[in-house]
C-alpha cells in the first residue's frame, strides 16, 4: 500500500496534467455535442422547409396545360408533404456539421487536452496542462468577467 501511494505521490503532476487533459476534452466534447444537436434541428428544419418550398412552387405551374399531368404532379406534391426520408439523413449531416465546427472552433483546448491526456513523459503532458490553464483563464477573464470586451450595449449611445 505504501508503494502505491509513494508512486502516487511522485507522479501527482503528472496525473493532475492528464485529469486537466481529460476535463478540458471532456468540455469541448459536450459543447460540441450541445452544438451538434442543436445545428441538427435547425439544418434539418430548413433543409425540409427549402425542399417543400420547391415542391409548392413546382406544384403551382404547368410548362403546358394538362389535366394528367396536373394530377400527376399533385400526387407527387402530397407524397412529399407525407414522405420522412430525408429528415433524419439531414438531421445528422447538421449534427456531424455542428460538432465539428465546434471542435475546430475549439481546436487549441482539445489539441493540448489530447496531448495532456495521451503523451508520454512528464513534461509535455504539464506543458500541456499550464497551457489548458492559461487557456481557461483567459476565457473566464474575458468572457466570464467581460475583462477586455467593448461596452456593446452602450457603444451606440456615446
Amino acid at each position: 500500500m505504501s508503494g502505491i501511494i509513494s508512486r502516487i505521490g511522485s507522479n501527482i503532476g503528472t496525473l493532475a496534467a492528464r485529469a486537466t487533459g481529460l476535463a478540458a476534452v471532456g468540455m469541448v466534447g459536450y459543447d460540441a455535442h450541445v452544438i451538434g444537436k442543436l445545428t441538427s434541428d435547425t439544418y434539418s428544419q430548413s433543409r425540409e422547409a427549402n425542399r417543400l418550398s420547391y415542391a409548392a412552387n413546382n406544384d403551382a405551374y404547368l410548362d403546358s396545360p394538362s389535366a394528367v399531368m396536373g394530377k400527376v404532379k399533385k400526387k407527387i406534391f402530397n407524397f412529399q408533404l407525407e414522405n420522412n426520408i430525408f429528415m433524419p439523413i439531414e438531421a445528422a449531416i447538421g449534427y456531424f456539421k455542428g460538432f465539428g465546427g465546434m471542435c475546430l472552433e475549439n481546436g487549441l483546448p482539445l489539441g493540448l487536452g489530447v496531448l495532456a491526456t495521451l503523451a508520454k513523459g512528464k513534461i509535455i503532458p504539464r506543458l500541456s496542462a499550464l497551457g489548458l490553464l492559461m487557456i481557461g483563464g483567459y476565457k473566464v477573464l474575458h468572457d466570464g468577467f467581460g475583462v477586455g470586451r467593448p461596452e456593446r450595449l452602450n457603444s451606440a449611445f456615446k
